[in-house]
């Protein structure tokens, strides 16, 4: 597998690979250093804690494996790539982070049921203090790390280090008030941070199942998409797009163009291919483009529309349109076109339809509709006379 990319520049894969051997090396010095103060101190918990840093070193290990492997192409097996072990790999993080959010929880009512003392030293102080500011700095790394690669596995280890900043900031906060003031506060900083950790653990492990289960589109990356298509030549617009997120920068998408219905196959075909390069050139999106044939040289197209526009003003439902396309024959008018909500409908699609239907024939008894209802990005069954059903098998007429 290629780790540089053919420029020279450091891939995803390296810099998630660099990244994690900083935190490899973090966790050793944290680990190492506590285990052997506690060793020589006497301080089991500290030198417990060592232990902990590093146990995270395998984690660190986990992920640098995951992006390995993720980076791998596509096979028979996995047609659309590895790149969601990135999400499996975070769902197996949040789990680690609710799991150490319940431990510290369920620790921290015992200690508010059964208080003990705690034994302050300044040696205590300054290992709590060192591993503060590591953890510290490891959420901060890895952070960083999740904004430069787009990685979701990143911001949960950010999270996990996180937690474990706040446990050793609870620790602290609550052996100083007890030397200063007598007060047991150490079971109540535990479970306000308890509480916060599995808050964390919650909100990353939703966004984990949702990229997983699919969830919607990124915002931003679905409106770039739609902008390189109708910044193509040839096409007047674009609908139905459907992005799928097969992990980090290993998207795929599907979309209708509206294309000139003067337009031959062969050229049709072509302006499509051009789309598909353009989005696989600019974006690194693999696309499949369906043509949608729109009448650019009907004159009476644009009245059709507004009769259209009219009627989903006069029906009062929250809809928009888009596929539309017009054809005659003697004083036959068939129009075809696509609604989509914009908002909350209780309405099914069959009383849409004949609302709409109502108001086109108030406005133009001559009109017989075709059209679809789009719920959230998957199209519907088609309601009205087709134009097999009015025209036969005779080509029916484009008005120019």
């Amino acid at each position: 597998m290629q780790i540089l990319s053919t420029d020279g520049k450091a891939s995803r894969t390296q810099q998630a690979i660099l990244v994690g051997l900083v935190g490899l090396a973090v966790n050793f010095v944290l680990g190492g250093v506590k285990v052997f103060i506690g060793w020589q101190s006497g301080f089991l918990s500290v030198m417990g804690d060592g232990f902990n840093n590093i146990t995270d070193m395998g984690s660190v290990l986990l992920l640098m494996m995951t992006f390995y492997y993720a980076a791998k192409p596509s096979d028979t097996e996995h047609p659309f790539g590895h790149g969601r072990l990135e999400y499996i790999n975070s769902t197996v993080m949040a789990a680690v982070i609710l799991y150490v959010g319940i431990t510290l929880g369920r620790e921290s009512i015992e200690k508010i049921l059964h208080p003990e003392d705690t034994h302050f030293t300044p040696l205590v102080a300054g290992i709590l203090v060192f591993g503060l500011f590591g953890k510290l700095f490891l959420a901060w790394w890895y952070k960083r790390a999740s904004q430069r690669l787009s990685s979701d596995s990143f911001l949960a280890y950010s999270a996990d280090s996180l937690s474990d900043m706040l446990s050793t900031a609870g620790v602290l906060v609550a052996t100083l008030v007890e030397y200063f003031f007598g007060w047991h506060i150490d079971g109540v900083m535990g479970v306000i941070m308890s509480l916060f950790i599995l808050w964390t653990g919650y909100g990353i492990m939703k966004q984990a199942v949702n990229d997983i289960l699919g969830s919607t589109p990124d915002a931003e990356l679905y409106k770039e998409i739609k902008d390189t298509i109708l910044q193509c030549p040839g096409v007047y617009g674009v609908h139905d797009l459907i992005v799928h997120d097969y992990g980090p920068e290993n998207h795929f998408a599907t979309a209708h163009v509206e294309l000139d219905s003067d337009l031959s196959l062969v050229e049709s075909h072509e302006l499509a291919e051009n789309v598909m390069t353009t989005l696989r050139e600019k974006l690194k999106v693999q696309a499949t483009i369906h043509a949608d044939p729109k009448a650019v040289s009907n004159p009476k197209e644009g009245e059709y529309q507004r009769d259209l526009e009219a009627a989903i003003y006069r029906s009062g439902l929250p809809l928009s349109y888009h596929d539309f396309f017009a054809e005659e024959q003697g004083d036959t008018i068939h129009i075809s076109f696509e609604v989509q909500l914009k908002g909350a409908c209780r309405k099914t699609d069959q009383e849409i339809y004949q609302a709409l239907q109502k108001e086109l024939l108030s406005i133009d008894p001559h009109y017989h509709i075709e059209m679809m209802v789009d719920r959230n990005f998957i199209s519907g069954k088609v309601y009205g006379e087709s134009r097999d059903d009015l025209f036969g098998n005779e080509e029916g007429k484009v008005t120019k």
